[in-house]
């Protein structure tokens, strides 16, 4: 019974112990929003975090997807059929407009020129002489009037020949860079035969949608910025074509800009992020956007003062992703309580973490 007493006695020695040191600790690691008390002591007030807010510059900024495509691209093909004599040209080649790429046989056709040529020559010196013996009354004026006839008739076809006989010489519609050849000397192709592709890529065009909502905000002359995957680098460039009318289906409306292509680092087909700055605010005051505090006709901020928070009306502006414009309210230096918002009142004790 002895043993029994004294170990209860000293259980209850270890309680009071443990309970005294427990009253005497300093809660004083708390998160934002909590606020401390220590023993005997009021509330030290409650954890927030604040940053004092300085003029900058913002934008206000559209993002968009688009494809890169050539200024001019097209798949060279014949205006007649005809055996390949000779390709004047390498794959991969930079040509300019209206350079030879490729001869088709016309042996027959300057054959039927030379022949019409020699008719033309006599019909000519038949001519004048019947001109002049018309002119004596030798001969009726419809007898000199149908050589005549036969004169121009023969000058149409050699006209008719020439034409036919520069189609069998395809040559470069535009200046740019060829592609693969298709086609080989010897074989024997048709207008629907493709012989290589062409593609002018020293000026690119970028094609992307916007939301309709944007349509009275952008115009042609608009610069845009781009980039592509496999660079770093940021291009630009500006709207010069906007459709005009709304997809339906998307509710989106199409725009097309262009570019330089110095040295052809951009390849046609390549896909763009396209950023367009529609406005740019210098010299302004923002805040995060989780300090601003909605109400039915306001918004308000709180603002850490000689330790204790402040309530002030503010007025906004321009709303980005992470931040709001304050147009008016505030003033550069103002300590701006970021967090644990929820739990302080106008004039509630802070405790401002360090950053």
């Amino acid at each position: 019974m002895k043993l029994n007493t004294k170990t209860i006695s000293i259980g209850l020695i270890v309680i009071i112990v443990a309970t005294l040191v427990i009253a005497k600790m300093d809660f004083s690691q708390a998160e934002d929003g909590q606020s401390v008390t220590t023993s005997g002591k009021e509330n030290k007030g409650i954890f927030v975090r604040a940053m004092e807010i300085s003029k900058e510059t913002i934008e206000e900024r559209l993002v968009s997807k688009g494809s890169i495509i050539p200024n001019e691209e097209v798949m060279i093909t014949s205006e007649s059929s005809g055996k390949v004599t000779s390709i004047s040209f390498n794959e991969g080649d930079i040509v300019k407009k209206g350079q030879l790429l490729v001869t088709l046989d016309d042996r027959e056709l300057v054959s039927e020129l030379e022949k019409y040529k020699h008719e033309r020559d006599f019909l000519e010196k038949k001519s004048e002489r019947e001109k002049k013996l018309n002119e004596r009354g030798g001969i009726s004026d419809e007898q000199y009037e149908e050589t005549i006839r036969d004169l121009q008739t023969t000058i149409s076809e050699i006209d008719l020949i020439n034409t036919q006989i520069d189609k069998k010489k395809i040559r470069a519609p535009f200046s740019g860079k060829i592609g693969l050849r298709y086609i080989s000397e010897g074989s024997y192709i048709t207008p629907s035969d493709v012989i290589a592709g062409l593609v002018d890529a020293s000026t690119i065009k970028i094609d992307f949608t916007l939301p309709e909502k944007y349509m009275a905000k952008i115009k042609t002359g608009t610069d845009i910025h781009f980039s592509v995957d496999g660079t770093d680098e940021d291009f630009s460039g500006k709207i010069y074509a906007i459709e005009p009318k709304i997809d339906v289906s998307t509710r989106t409306i199409s725009l097309r800009a262009k570019a330089q292509n110095t040295n052809g680092r951009i390849l046609p087909g390549a896909f763009a992020n396209i950023t367009i700055i529609l406005n740019r605010i210098e010299n302004t005051l923002c805040v995060p956007t989780e300090a601003i505090i909605p109400e039915m006709n306001t918004k308000r901020v709180f603002l850490s003062r000689n330790g204790k928070a402040e309530s002030v009306e503010v007025e906004t502006g321009l709303r980005l992703p992470e931040k709001i414009q304050i147009v008016n309210g505030l003033n550069e230096g103002d300590s701006v309580v970021i967090s644990g918002i929820l739990q302080i009142r106008n004039g509630s004790s802070l405790n401002v973490l360090p950053e």
